[in-house]
């Protein structure tokens, strides 16, 4: 079965704007758990940094598996 080529900077894209956003939240769920800022943010860069990585695998994963996928016959 034949897939859609994309190309692997849409996948880091994808990545670096999702990180933003989750970065974004996890700060502010420290700030409301009651951290300093500076907790908080150092929380936000161990998570991010770990979490990218783990997002990038994934999505690479399934990306290369044909599971769900089907091509409808023309």
């Amino acid at each position: 079965m034949s897939k859609v080529e994309i190309n692997k900077k849409r996948h880091i894209l994808k990545a670096i704007t999702w990180s933003l956003i989750a970065s974004a939240t996890t700060f502010f769920v420290g700030l409301g758990f009651g951290l300093e800022s500076d907790k908080a943010l150092m929380i936000v860069l161990i998570d991010r940094a770990l979490k990218f990585g783990f997002y990038y695998a994934h999505e690479r994963t399934w990306f290369a598996s044909n599971w769900g996928i089907v091509k409808q016959k023309n």
